[in-house]
C-alpha cells in the first residue's frame, strides 16, 4: 500500500515532461502499460484538484483581506468621528471652566471680570489681609475711578451709617508716605483721597481705607482700628 502511495511520486519525479504529455496522449497507452497508465490518469486528478484548491484558497484569502480592509477602514472612520468627538467634548469643558471661573461664588459680586466680597464684621487692616487671603484673594485694589463709583455703590446702606470706612488694601507700612497697593506692591495711579489726606495723624495712620459716604472717599487710618473691609480676586 505504501508503495502505491509513493509510485506515483516517484514516477512524476523521474519522467521528463514531454515523455508523460505523449504517453498520456498516446491512444495506445492504456494497452502498453495499463497500471501505468492508470496512476498516471490518477495524478492528472490529483493535479487538477490541487489547482482547484489552491484557486479556491487564494480566491478566499482575497475576499477575507478585502473584509478585513473594509473593517480597517471602517475602524479608521469610526476613530476619525471618535477623536473629533473628543475634541470637541474638550472644548466644551473648557468653555464651561472659563465660565465657571468668570462667574463669582456665591456671597461675592462681580464688577470688570473681578469678584468682589464686602465684609462688615470689625476687624484690624491685618486680620482683614489675613481673611482675605483665606478666600485666596486680596484687600481691594481700587485702579479706576469707575471701579471706585461701583464700591461705592455697592456698599449697603445699614454699612454706611455703621461703619465710617472700610479697609482697601492701601498701605505705607514699608515706607512711610509711600502708599502701595498690598497685591503686588505697586503705586496707586488713580487715587480718591479726602481732602486733606492722607494725613498720618498722631503718626500712626499707616493703612488705607475708603469711606462709606456717597463720594467714596479714601483715608489714612490707624492700622489697629477695627471696621469692615472688601476682599477681591
Amino acid at each position: 500500500m505504501k508503495f502505491l502511495i509513493l509510485l506515483p511520486i516517484l514516477f512524476a519525479s523521474i519522467l521528463p515532461s514531454e515523455e508523460f504529455k505523449r504517453f498520456v496522449g498516446s491512444s495506445d497507452a492504456g494497452k502498453t502499460d495499463p497500471m501505468l497508465w492508470m496512476i498516471i490518469n490518477q495524478l492528472q486528478t490529483f493535479q487538477t484538484k490541487f489547482t482547484n484548491l489552491e484557486h479556491k484558497i487564494e480566491t478566499k484569502s482575497t475576499k477575507q483581506l478585502d473584509k478585513l480592509g473594509k473593517q480597517l477602514r471602517d475602524l479608521e472612520i469610526k476613530l476619525m468621528t471618535n477623536n473629533k468627538t473628543i475634541t470637541d467634548l474638550k472644548n466644551d469643558i473648557n468653555i464651561i471652566k472659563k465660565g465657571m471661573q468668570e462667574r463669582c461664588s456665591p456671597g461675592w459680586k462681580q464688577f470688570n471680570k473681578h469678584c468682589y466680597m464686602f465684609r462688615y464684621d470689625r476687624l484690624t487692616w491685618q486680620q482683614a489681609k489675613h481673611e482675605c487671603e483665606n478666600y485666596k484673594a486680596h484687600l481691594v485694589k481700587i485702579e479706576t475711578s469707575k471701579e471706585n463709583r461701583w464700591i461705592g455703590n455697592e456698599i449697603t446702606i445699614s454699612a454706611s451709617s455703621s461703619h465710617g470706612q472700610l479697609w482697601t488694601g492701601l498701605n505705607d507700612l514699608s515706607s512711610e508716605g509711600h502708599f502701595t497697593w498690598v497685591l503686588d506692591k505697586s503705586s496707586f495711579g488713580f487715587s480718591n483721597w479726602k481732602r486733606g489726606e492722607p494725613n498720618n495723624g498722631s503718626g500712626v495712620e499707616d493703612c488705607g481705607s475708603i469711606h462709606t459716604n456717597c463720594q467714596s472717599t479714601w483715608n489714612d487710618a490707624p492700622c489697629a482700628y477695627k471696621t469692615g473691609y472688601i476682599c477681591e480676586k
